[in-house]
């Protein structure tokens, strides 16, 4: 019987069949919230009668006198400390609390003779990383230049992150990156058969990817194996594990969103894919705990990065491991598939998970991404817009420019070679962002709920585009597009419920079929529009455009 397999596919492995975006749980869409600004307990106060010109200049002694009747009215002390260009005047009170200077601001706003109050505070600018290739890196950009990009900028104002959130990403190991190298905490490998492993023990303490390639004579030796399998090396846990948490600021190539987040990298996923039974081992190893015969996890993940996955429906293993995660707290965010379908891969679709889905720089979605009811919310993913593919050329082509997505990578064939950077595009990759994002609301708040940070990042994901398909069929691709600041400003501003919270998520099916082969969350790299294209046409097919 061939085993269960779940599979990183990118667009040459698998054609036109890679994953369309998710649905959600009917969430409504709300817009992000602004990070709060920090006062400085000062007023910025405009009387009215220094506006209209209607009336003379008050003495000193009336000026004083209709300066304490205001204090007095709202209940605070008020003292001038100097007149602005405006000739608005900056007043001391003496607050520190921001409810407390705002209540202030209530009171003094509804006095007649105020033309306006505002509490003077601090702008700051926001972060930017000196990486070069930071300025290239649309899904990290601020949705007024990006109408698709996380805000990333924005939340690094707020928090870089913090070195005690883990991250482990669950996927085929890692790389030596010049990029990446210093992020990487001790993993493990689970690739439980040598030849699959590429090794000769299969399963051991280097979590280094030693390649994916596949040749002939592997789909001779390795069970479920297929001709469809023979290719490249992916690269594709270093790729995923960079989106989340490059070194940044450090001059070098891209930035990851997780500035400060370290990776527990847990190997997986070999040549034709990954074991259901090693994956999950892999999962419950990362969130800490124990696992037959492996070395305790020194480094317990909090959140649990799986951008791999078999198109079934969750399986009883899946849902067992995601609710052992919950209930130790960490939590599990997985990619929606590349299959252009309107369903979710699994793990992605199992209760308690967090699915996500892909959209380009535009913010629509992108023409390969799984929808369906179980996704949480879009983040940029690469690829080509739904409503902008042009089946009419041959081959189709993208009325826009196709997004990509910059990630570190190997240029080796098929085994390692050197460091290099790549362009790339799946649900594989709106993952880790989306993922990085949790560890970042986490560095503010570390006792938010699973619950509350599924709501965070619901509650602030901005509206899909207007006129686009998900703007159109409401509910079915998730609350909106991710907003990395809203998110953190969310956390920030939210009393914790506690680490955990049992298994709310976005995921709802809890079948206990054995997962098949053939889907995946995997990565698209951009080796030909041809293909990008192709995948799109067929997305369209199956689930219709808006008029």
């Amino acid at each position: 019987m061939t085993p269960s397999l779940f599979r990183l596919k990118s667009w040459l492995r698998a054609g036109a069949g890679l994953a369309c975006l998710a649905w959600v749980m009917g969430s409504q869409v709300a817009t992000a919230a602004a990070p709060l600004p920090q006062y400085t307990g000062d007023l910025i106060i405009k009387w009215r009668d220094d506006t209209s010109g209607t009336r003379k200049t008050l003495s000193a002694s009336e000026a004083n006198n209709r300066l304490l009747s205001v204090a007095q009215a709202a209940g605070s002390t008020l003292q001038v400390k100097r007149t602005l260009g405006t000739n608005a005047q900056l007043m001391r009170t003496g607050l520190t609390d921001a409810a407390s200077i705002q209540a202030t601001v209530d009171k003094i706003a509804q006095d007649a003779r105020v033309a306006y109050v505002v509490p003077d505070r601090i702008l700051r600018p926001n972060t930017i990383p000196n990486d070069p290739l930071f300025a290239t890196q649309n899904n990290l950009a601020a949705p007024a230049l990006v109408p698709g990009g996380i805000n990333a900028a924005a939340a690094w104002s707020i928090t870089q992150g913090s070195t005690g959130i883990v991250v482990a990403v669950v996927d085929t190991g890692y790389t030596d990156h010049p990029d990446l190298s210093a992020k990487i905490l001790p993993g493990y490998n689970f690739i439980s058969d040598p030849a699959r492993a590429g090794n000769t023990f299969g399963r051991g303490t280097d979590a280094h990817d030693l390649g994916d390639g596949v040749t002939s004579t592997d789909v001779a030796n390795i069970s479920g194996c297929t001709s469809s399998d023979i290719a490249n090396s992916s690269w594709h846990g270093t790729e995923v594990s960079s989106v989340l948490a490059a070194q940044t600021n450090n001059t070098l190539d891209i930035a990851g969103v997780g500035w400060n987040t370290p990776i527990v990298p847990v190997r997986v996923s070999g040549k034709c894919g990954a074991l259901l039974s090693d994956t999950v081992d892999g999962m419950l190893w990362a969130g800490g705990i124990n696992v037959s015969g492996v070395p305790t996890n020194a480094n317990p993940a909090r959140v649990v990065n799986v951008s791999l996955g078999s198109t079934t429906q969750c399986s009883a293993a899946e849902q067992d491991a995601v609710n052992q995660l919950a209930a130790r707290g960490a939590i599990v965010v997985a990619a929606a598939g590349n299959e252009a379908a309107q369903t979710v891969d699994a793990p992605a679709n199992c209760t308690g998970a967090i699915a996500v889905t892909a959209h380009v720089d535009s913010g629509e979605n992108a023409s390969y991404a799984n929808v369906g009811p179980q996704v949480a919310l879009s983040a940029p993913g690469g690829g080509c817009g739904n409503s902008k593919v042009v089946t009419s050329t041959t081959p189709a082509t993208c009325a826009e420019p196709v997004s990509v997505i910059q990630a570190d990578s190997n240029d080796g064939a098929q085994t390692v070679g050197n460091p290099t950077v790549k362009s790339v595009a799946g649900t594989s990759f709106s993952t880790p962002e989306t993922a990085a994002t949790i560890a970042l609301m986490l560095s503010v708040q570390p006792q938010l709920s699973n619950a509350q940070v599924l709501a965070g990042l619901k509650q602030t994901a901005r509206p899909h585009p207007s006129g686009t398909f998900c703007a159109v069929n409401t509910g079915i691709c998730g609350a909106g597009l991710l907003d990395t600041a809203g998110a953190v400003s969310y956390a920030q501003n939210t009393a914790p419920a506690g680490s955990g919270g049992g298994t709310t998520g976005s995921g709802g099916s809890t079948g206990s079929t054995s997962s098949g082969g053939g889907g995946g969350g995997g990565a698209i790299p951009l080796v030909g529009a041809a293909l990008l294209l192709a995948l799109g046409v067929a997305c369209r097919r199956k689930r219709g455009l808006p008029h």
